[in-house]
């Protein structure tokens, strides 16, 4: 299959080569001379140009750009897409990118593929990122349903396992376990950095090690993905900081208490959930 892939950081650029290694032929579209020369030379796809009229033969094309250039796209990618082709997106809030994108073109199926590092950029891309990972697909009533079982197996064979919700479904979702961390991480750092106890601070950025890299790594990720999240799924996302605080708040209550049997009963009820997320 001509596959097309606009944007050639972590997932398309991972993509891309999984993609190739699958026998499709692959057309990535860079967003500078300076990132098309750098995928050519990872061999990110069969052929690489800023030029989106790169594009005008594929029959799939994935759309792997920032959050806030698939809600406002620009006219030029919009006209660079042939109407035959089908169309998805990478995006990690689907709403708003849905209901932009399916007034724009009659294949368009949203997706999200539930795979990263905190890596970005065009030497990010590696070929098992989506090895094992869930990919959310998006369809409404207003989908293709040949396009739709296109796509699904066409993600089926990067070794993924599809799922599939509504746009709202999948955004409430998803601010509960990949939008909220992010934010969260970012306090964390913040906590442990005492800018106003040096000594402290030199002490436990000596000690840091494996716990505080775990918790705190998706807060040392993009910037902009963190941002985007927040102004696209804001209520989502404040209605996740609410019930943490909410949590949080009565582990401190029972710290406070030194009631130590409950606490240590949270902490086991915590435990035993986690294995109901984490397989």
């Amino acid at each position: 299959m001509k596959i097309g892939i606009v944007g050639l950081g972590l997932i398309g650029g991972s993509l891309g080569l999984k993609l190739q290694s699958l026998n499709h032929t692959i057309y990535g579209v860079a967003n500078n001379k300076f990132n098309e020369q750098k995928a050519k030379e990872k061999k990110l796809a069969n052929f690489v140009s800023c030029n989106l009229n790169l594009l005008k033969e594929c029959e799939l094309i994935i759309l792997a750009l920032p959050i806030k250039d698939l809600v406002s796209p620009s006219h030029q990618l919009v006209k660079s897409i042939p109407q035959e082709a089908i169309v998805t997106d990478v995006g990690s809030v689907k709403e708003p990118i849905v209901n932009t994108w399916e007034n724009l073109h009659p294949l368009f199926i949203g997706s999200h593929p539930m795979a990263g590092t905190e890596k970005k950029g065009v030497d990010s891309g590696f070929e098992d990122l989506f090895k094992n990972a869930k990919w959310m697909i998006t369809p409404t009533q207003k989908s293709d349903l040949n396009s739709v079982r296109t796509l699904s197996e066409l993600l089926k064979s990067l070794d993924c396992e599809i799922c599939q919700a509504t746009p709202k479904e999948h955004d409430e979702a998803v601010s509960l376990i990949s939008h909220l961390p992010i934010f969260l991480a970012s306090a964390l750092i913040e906590t442990a950095h005492t800018k106003n106890n040096q000594s402290l601070l030199d002490l436990t950025q000596k000690l840091a090690a494996t716990g505080f890299a775990d918790t705190s790594r998706i807060g040392g990720g993009n910037e902009q993905l963190g941002l985007d999240l927040a102004m696209n799924n804001q209520i989502n996302v404040l209605n996740a900081i609410e019930i943490f605080k909410y949590n949080l708040n009565k582990f401190e209550s029972l710290i406070k208490e030194k009631n130590w049997e409950l606490l240590s009963k949270k902490l086991a009820e915590a435990k035993e959930i986690r294995g109901t997320f984490i397989n």
